[in-house]
């Protein structure tokens, strides 16, 4: 669904109006030094990168097949020869298997893939984005706003996109009990979880990058 509501630049179009995307946002505002280091010691960092998002975004798929039982089709940019072979396939039974040694209690109903918004104007600024989220449900009883990454290691950007996404939520009448950011790696996994008020301070963050995202673009 997100996919057909985004335009060949990643902004959200819904009801008339456009969106950036709450992603485009973190990488726009947020400190690149780490990545532009890695950039300068990988020469072939393109094909790298191109990779590394081909195996997030199956085992997002993979997981949420699991989740859900609906089997989630592969986005239209990507290439067969990209993505059908053998490695891809031990790569990721290997990170499922890892998901699965978690011992999540996921439960039902839930809510996957979903399309949040973040609209606000007020005399501070003006934000207007958009993202869709991984999963919003019960986890071991409580309702959980969850996020499947596939990094290597935690970034803070990370905790502010599941603070905006909890901030979407909660727009919609829906507030998580608790906030859960899944690495799912082919050798381990590991989960940092964070409070409705650690949920509300990383939104306040995104507030503070989303206005001044809008304001350079209209500027």
């Amino acid at each position: 669904m997100s996919q057909e509501l985004r335009d060949e630049l990643g902004n959200y179009h819904i009801r008339g109006k456009k969106y950036k995307s709450i992603t485009t946002i973190l990488k726009e505002e947020m400190p690149h030094m780490a990545l532009d280091a890695w950039k300068e010691r990988t020469p072939n960092w393109p094909s790298v990168g191109r990779k590394a998002a081909i195996y997030g975004t199956f085992m997002h798929m993979k997981i949420q097949e699991l989740v859900t039982g609906v089997h989630p089709e592969v986005p239209k940019d990507f290439k067969l020869d990209e993505w059908y072979d053998m490695e891809m396939a031990l790569e990721l039974d290997a990170r499922v298997e890892q998901w699965l040694n978690l011992g999540l209690n996921i439960g039902t109903p839930n809510i996957t893939e979903h399309t949040v918004v973040i609209e606000r104007h007020d005399e501070d600024g003006v934000v207007m984005a958009a993202g869709t989220l991984d999963y919003f449900g019960p986890v071991d009883g409580m309702m959980v706003l969850g996020d499947w990454k596939s990094s290597k290691r935690p970034q803070e950007s990370h905790r502010i996109q599941l603070g905006a996404y909890y901030l979407g939520m909660l727009a919609e009448g829906k507030e998580a009990e608790e906030g859960q950011i899944w690495y799912i790696r082919k050798n381990n996994a590991d989960i940092i979880e964070l409070e409705k008020d650690e949920l509300q301070e990383e939104g306040e963050k995104f507030l503070e990058l989303g206005k001044r995202s809008y304001a350079r673009m209209v500027s």
